[in-house]
């Protein structure tokens, strides 16, 4: 027997996660490894195609690459946080990069990639748990 949770114990209300890379192989693995924990994945290249997605289905929670053509991460991040209607979702910003030092941004979260899953699944439910209790 595995001590891993299943499915529908690890995500019963079936959370939203909106996952932006430009990497297939990165959109891949995040789903398989979300949808394992129960959480339902929407997936998008760049910000713009996010943008759109978030406007037909609210995600619970969102987590971008930075550096993406079309629309960037930060610039993603910004028009996310403009927008009366996602500005409370929580915004997780990954990069294998790091931001400029100028560059201010209005994530909740970031992480150096590669990203252990388990620190960022712990981290998901951590903002997501947080913006249910305000």
């Amino acid at each position: 027997m595995s001590n891993s949770p299943a499915i529908t114990d690890a995500n019963p209300d079936g959370k939203i996660i909106l996952v932006v890379d430009d990497e297939f192989d990165v959109l891949s693995a995040y789903t398989m490894l979300f949808e394992y924990r129960g959480y339902r994945v929407r997936t998008a290249g760049n910000g713009a195609e996010a943008l759109a997605l978030a406007a037909r289905e609210r995600p619970d929670i969102i987590v971008s690459d930075y550096m993406m053509p079309v629309m960037d991460g930060a610039q993603l991040c910004l028009q996310w946080r403009a927008d009366p209607a996602l500005a409370a979702i929580p915004f997780i910003l990954a990069s294998a990069g790091i931001p400029r030092k100028d560059e201010v941004l209005p994530y909740d979260t970031f992480f150096r990639k590669p990203v252990r899953f388990e620190v960022l699944l712990e981290e998901i439910a951590r903002l997501i748990a947080a913006r249910a209790a305000s």
